[in-house]
């Protein structure tokens, strides 16, 4: 699969020899990154905390027209680790696609085939309506969401109506599931995935976790739809979406007393989500508001490894301001959960997220600050990344980044206590 996938990201971006057309572009990028994360947890038990890692990644992109209807669109990268986490060495290296499609475009629709990410949504970060790509946790917390994001392979369509109006369909027949680490997830700081569980009666037991992943099939396809207009200065959409859990749940299967283990399920349960989203501007003010209502959607048990359905709706608003050199962003997102029958094992009802981001720029945007920070006041978890970046010369990129984690709950950034990093980074554009 990653031969394949190398082969077609090299014939994209293959010179005039190979495809000689005049409208086409190529770049690329290479990043080394060296991150550190003193408290991070042992991934054995008993074993050593902490974790030093080097990531070095090349990045590739290109762009080639056939005549004035079909462009061809090839991007990806090859990314290797070498790492040192839990007192054991690491080596690892995945080539991964972002982008791998043809596109036809004429005056009434445009239609996609291939590999690739759809955005939808307006809010920063977390977005409840950005439902088509799953995410790698890793990227998402070293350097965003829209880095984190990955391809899937789709076929989509968008259909260009009267009045400005748009509908965005796409059909994914493939399912592709988040990743705690698309490099040596096994052994990642970031991975939640359970290694053992403990309990007063029976102490703790390790735990055997095995994937089970929807199957490749008619009946297993992904789909949804978006329709985009605008009613005077306020732009507004509505989206439906038929799929399953990108992010895995786990299922106690059985105890294996021969060893002993837990053996337990990863598993992705469908759902289906229907949301809205919008936007204004008002004097120097953008105005977003985002919903997404889950008719059928599944939580993990606090308590147990458990699946629970749940209806679910998570709903959220936001406003930012561009002022000379700064930009500042503030979202307020809830979330409530109520299981689908009386009796279920008991989950997180409900979550509150407020995220703020403050960005500036310096001397001719050579120097860059952002800051972002999300806190969620019901589990009392937060997470803080600092970004300062420095463009010495043309290309060239200097970067260091520091992210706090804290929490004492059962949410995500809870669970992802003390994973607290400091990163520096040099990047070459190409």
């Amino acid at each position: 699969m990653r031969l394949a996938l190398a082969s077609v990201l090299a014939w994209g971006l293959a010179g005039p020899t190979v495809l000689a057309q005049p409208a086409a572009t190529t770049g690329g990028q290479v990043v080394v990154s060296a991150d550190l994360l003193p408290s991070a947890p042992a991934t054995s038990p008993g074993g050593a905390t902490g974790a030093a890692e080097v990531r070095t990644r090349v990045f590739l992109e290109g762009r080639r027209a056939i005549g004035p209807r079909v462009t061809l669109r090839a991007s990806g990268w090859i990314e290797g680790l070498a790492a040192r986490r839990g007192g054991d060495s690491r080596r690892a290296a995945t080539v991964q696609p972002r982008e791998v499609s043809a596109t036809l475009d004429t005056a009434a629709a445009s239609v996609t085939a291939g590999l690739g990410q759809v955005v939808w949504g307006r809010l920063d970060e977390f977005q409840p309506t950005d439902v088509v790509n799953p995410v790698d946790v890793t990227r998402f917390f070293l350097e965003g969401r829209a880095e984190a994001r990955r391809a899937v392979g789709l076929v989509r369509v968008r259909a260009f109506l009267p009045r400005g109006a748009t509908v965005d369909a796409v059909y994914v027949p493939i399912f592709r599931s988040a990743s705690f680490d698309m490099l040596d997830e096994a052994s990642s700081p970031f991975a939640l995935a359970p290694r053992q569980a403990c309990a007063p009666p029976i102490g703790c037991l390790p735990v055997d976790v095995t994937g089970r992943r929807p199957s490749t099939r008619w009946g297993h396809g992904q789909a949804g739809a978006r329709l985009t207009a605008s009613a005077g200065r306020v732009d507004w959409a509505v989206m439906a979406w038929r799929g399953f859990e990108s992010a895995p749940l786990y299922e106690q299967r059985a105890v294996d007393a021969r060893r002993p283990a837990l053996l337990v399920d990863a598993v992705h349960p469908p759902t289906t989500v229907i949301g809205a989203d919008v936007e204004t501007v008002r004097g120097a003010w953008g105005l977003r508001a985002e919903a997404a209502w889950h008719a059928d959607d599944t939580a993990q048990a606090v308590d147990r490894f458990a699946a629970v359905p749940v209806g679910a709706l998570d709903a959220g608003a936001g406003v930012d301001r561009r002022a000379g050199d700064y930009r500042v962003s503030a979202s307020v997102i809830a979330t409530w959960r109520s299981p689908a029958r009386a009796g279920a094992p008991p989950i997180d009802r409900r979550d509150l997220q407020i995220v703020s981001v403050v960005e500036r720029s310096f001397v001719r945007d050579t120097r860059r600050v952002r800051v972002f920070g999300v806190y969620n006041p019901v589990d009392r978890s937060r997470f803080v990344r600092a970004l300062a970046a420095w463009n010495p010369r043309d290309a060239w990129w200097l970067e260091a980044s520091a992210g706090w984690l804290d929490g004492a709950s059962t949410d995500t950034l809870s669970r992802l206590a003390a994973r607290d990093f400091v990163l520096a980074r040099v990047r070459l554009d190409f």
